[in-house]
């Protein structure tokens, strides 16, 4: 799984190179912001902290846009058997964002990507032979859609909301801000 998770990495480096070849103006875009999510249930595992979202994005043609994303969900820890298991999930997004309609200042848009998923359980107690830690890896699809609000020429908000599918399954909302960086 690690090497599948370099691999998408480098998928998404290498769009995001391609895409500074086009010939029309073009920005990137650095942010970051807050996730929530309603969490995923995986062998008696819960996750459904907020997460915090590092993004990037930049410019494939003027309505098509290629984003890179990290999450990280706040741990959970909840009582479990004899000791404590503390449990946190993580996603690396690589999407496209088509942007549909705009009106006044918003900008609508559908995305779609893929998503690989990180689990990580650890187990504090009596019994660490029955309760192993445990980490799982699985790529997922993202769809869904959101909105920019351009404050001025160099900061957006933007709210989104996807549905990832796959092994770990979820719905996710986040919001936060976005700097052009051209």
């Amino acid at each position: 799984m690690k090497k599948l998770t370099l691999i998408f990495l480098c998928f998404g480096s290498f769009i995001f190179l391609i895409s500074s070849e086009q010939s029309f103006a073009q920005s990137t875009r650095l942010g970051g912001g807050m996730s929530f999510g309603t969490g995923i249930e995986y062998h008696h595992i819960h996750t459904g902290n907020p997460g915090i979202r590092i993004i990037g994005i930049r410019n494939f043609t003027e309505s098509f846009k290629i984003c890179a994303s990290f999450t990280c969900f706040l741990p959970d820890k909840e009582d479990f058997y004899d000791g404590t298991r503390s449990s946190t999930i993580w996603m690396v997004d690589v999407e496209g964002q088509y942007f549909l309609y705009s009106r006044d200042k918003f900008l609508f848009y559908a995305l779609g990507g893929l998503s690989t998923t990180g689990l990580i359980s650890n187990y504090k107690g009596e019994s660490p032979d029955i309760y192993p830690d445990y980490s799982d890896q699985a790529i997922g699809i993202n769809l869904g859609a959101g909105a920019n609000l351009p404050i001025n020429e160099t900061v957006i908000f933007f709210g989104e909301m996807k549905y990832v599918t796959g092994k770990y399954n979820q719905l996710i909302v986040s919001v936060g801000v976005l700097m052009n960086i051209d």
